[in-house]
């Protein structure tokens, strides 16, 4: 069965504990955190500095913005429709 239980209920219920059942408990929660499997560090590939970009690969990226548009203006207008 699973339920869920809110923090400071929990808190609460660990404070009345007796001293001896709180450090049980905190000894089987750091037993639990040293046996719990560690997140990968992403690595990313290290691409040379002399690397020739194909042109098909230099057709996909985007190069400047055109000259008629207003950042400013467009900026304001995507915090306006992220606001609603």
């Amino acid at each position: 069965m699973n339920a869920t239980v809110s923090l400071d209920s929990v808190w609460n219920l660990v404070q009345s504990l007796s001293s001896d059942n709180q450090k049980w408990l905190a000894d089987k929660i750091y037993e639990n955190i040293r046996h719990a499997p560690k997140k990968k560090e992403l690595v990313f590939p290290h691409i040379p500095k002399n690397m020739n970009i194909s042109p098909e690969v230099l057709d996909l990226v985007a190069d400047r913005l055109p000259v008629e548009i207003d950042i400013e203006k467009e900026t304001d207008k995507m915090w306006e429709e992220w606001a609603k």
